[in-house]
């Protein structure tokens, strides 16, 4: 079996292999993915911050129609000159400032507009209630307005971002400002989907430790930048993002990726800003490259190659197991029959190979073993195990002879007397079988029941020593042989056709013992089937000639293995059937 070991061993090398590679090519490709995102997230983020600035500049843009308004202007020019501005003035400029702002594009709309004048007091608001005494002045971005400057910056209201620009408003062209016009837009989830659409990028805006806003692509899960309100506790300790407003690429979780960005002006002191995130397409076992390709990636797999190699591994595979267990053993299994068949005496080990080589070889010693040892001692067997199953009534049979029309049946058993056995003779025991009532009647050939053979287990052999010594039982005597008497007549009337009845063996048959050893095994034959009689079993199947060749057998292998002298009979009940135990006699 060595090819096919070797062959096991190389496909489990093999898979070992491909599965080591694909965690390394999973591993590989996380890496790569996270590299890649690491370099996307640096590339959004530059692209919202451009975006709030492009953003800024076009609000900026949009408020030069407002600032240009003549009306408006007037009204900022009176109140600067004044104390306190009149309610007639207020309504003037408010009028005015809503007609301008209703001008602007719908793309460019503000939330909340305020016109101011020289002293930072808010003349009119749109879309924003407030008091009379409301003034704007002391933000940075409204100061540099008033000075001339265009600004721009970033408010944090009662948890909300606000972008805010400011324009100044002139009365001469290149006069002094008598007033500014200042436009904010509340930073919320439309204006982070308008980021997004702009940028691609995953965006949400964060103020005072939590997510005001946020707009994702499609495909990812908007639920992720949760993620960031527990990270920004961590932001204190970031170098980068205290001193620059910028952090490095930082992983929460396991593949989403996240950068913070601090928004500039008033919001910055106030922890504003946005973060930027981005998924990895990372693998999370070797499998999962199945879910991540699509059906283009899948088409450009050699399917048809790979099954080739899979074909022609598993024909190697079937190859060797062919040559080095199917036909060796079918080789072994033919050798084997022909040895039970007895075409050959011993297996040839030139036939075969490897174990079955090894195997041949021990069967031949055992067979030798057990041949030198005189043959393998078989167990009791019935008399239907020795002759084969017995009809119940045979029509016929070795032991029955066909009879004439209405003849009655012959009795089987042997025709000569029924010997004498003396009350002492140790054939019968007391107790051994019941003694009252008449056997039933049954018919002439119902099935003989088994007769028990006992084996050694059963055998109880007598003391050892020399004859008459204390604790062997003497010698039996056998009965005196039985008068030799004349054929039964009504047997003879009978079977006028049929051989004689046979007389009391008073020889030596067959080589099956002694003329005294066949006149004992009669007077066992005859005491057998009166307690079968007794115990309602059949006898007319049992013939002489049977049970000779039992007790015969039994009688040589006991013989052989206690190397006795003689082997002692004798008829006892078991189980409501008689019975025979067989007793060794040296």
């Amino acid at each position: 079996m060595l090819l096919s070991r070797f062959w096991y061993g190389v496909l489990a090398l093999a898979l070992g292999a491909a599965i080591f590679i694909l965690f390394v090519a999973a591993q590989l490709y996380n890496r790569s993915s996270h590299r890649a995102m690491s370099e996307s997230l640096s590339a959004d983020s530059s692209a919202v911050e451009w975006f709030l600035n492009d953003d800024a500049r076009k609000r900026s843009s949009a408020l030069i129609r407002v600032a240009l308004t003549p009306a408006l202007r007037t009204a900022l020019a009176k109140s600067s000159a004044e104390a306190k501005p009149g309610a007639d003035l207020r309504e003037k400029a408010r009028t005015a400032l809503r007609s301008a702002v209703a001008e602007v594009p719908p793309e460019l709309k503000f939330d909340h507009v305020w016109a101011v004048d020289a002293a930072g007091r808010v003349v009119a608001s749109v879309d924003f209630e407030h008091r009379e005494d409301w003034e704007l002045g002391g933000y940075a971005v409204v100061a540099d307005a008033l000075h001339g400057w265009i600004r721009d910056d970033a408010w944090v209201w009662k948890g909300r971002i606000l972008r805010v620009v400011a324009r100044p408003v002139e009365q001469d062209v290149n006069g002094e400002p008598v007033g500014a016009v200042i436009g904010a837009k509340i930073i919320d989830d439309t204006f982070a989907r308008a980021v997004t659409k702009r940028t691609g990028a995953a965006v949400g805006f964060y103020a005072e430790g939590a997510r005001v806003a946020s707009g994702a692509p499609e495909g990812f899960d908007k639920s992720n930048l949760d993620q960031i309100t527990q990270d920004l506790k961590l932001l204190d300790d970031n170098k980068d993002y205290v001193e620059k407003g910028r952090s490095e690429v930082r992983v929460i979780g396991t593949h989403l990726g996240v950068v913070y960005a601090r928004l500039p002006g008033e919001a910055w002191e106030l922890g504003a800003g946005y973060a930027v995130g981005r998924l990895a397409a990372s693998v999370d076992s070797p499998l999962n490259f199945l879910d991540k390709a699509n059906n283009d990636d899948k088409s450009q797999v050699p399917t048809a190659l790979i099954l080739a190699g899979i074909l022609a591994m598993a024909a190697i595979g079937l190859v060797f197991s062919f040559l080095e267990h199917t036909r060796p053993l079918h080789v072994f299994r033919n050798e084997a029959t022909r040895l039970a068949k007895g075409e050959v005496d011993v297996l040839a080990p030139s036939r075969f190979r490897g174990a079955y080589r090894k195997i041949a070889a021990d069967i031949n010693d055992g067979v030798e073993k057990v041949a030198a040892k005189g043959g393998a001692p078989r167990k009791a067997a019935d008399l239907e195990q020795v002759l084969g199953p017995i009809p119940a009534q045979p029509a016929m049979s070795a032991f029955s002879v066909p009879l004439g029309p209405g003849e009655p049946r012959p009795d089987s058993r042997p025709s000569y007397p029924k010997p004498m056995v003396s009350p002492r003779s140790p054939t019968r025991r007391p107790g051994s079988h019941p003694l009252s009532g008449p056997p039933p009647a049954r018919e002439a050939e119902e099935q003989v029941e088994a007769i028990e053979e006992v084996s050694d287990a059963n055998i109880a052999l007598p003391p050892q020593g020399p004859a008459g010594a204390p604790g062997r039982p003497p010698p039996r005597r056998p009965p005196p042989p039985p008068p030799k008497a004349p054929a039964a007549p009504a047997l003879a009337n009978t079977l006028p056709e049929a051989t004689s009845a046979p007389e009391a063996p008073a020889a030596r048959l067959d080589g099956a013992g002694d003329p005294d050893e066949l006149t004992e095994w009669n007077a066992v034959y005859e005491e057998f089937l009166s307690v079968k009689q007794q115990c309602g079993e059949p006898t007319n199947a049992l013939t002489f000639e049977k049970f000779k060749g039992t007790l015969q057998r039994n009688k040589d292998a006991l013989v052989a293995r206690h190397n006795c002298s003689r082997v002692r009979f004798t008829v006892y009940v078991k189980d409501g059937k008689a019975a025979l135990k067989a007793s060794p006699v040296k």
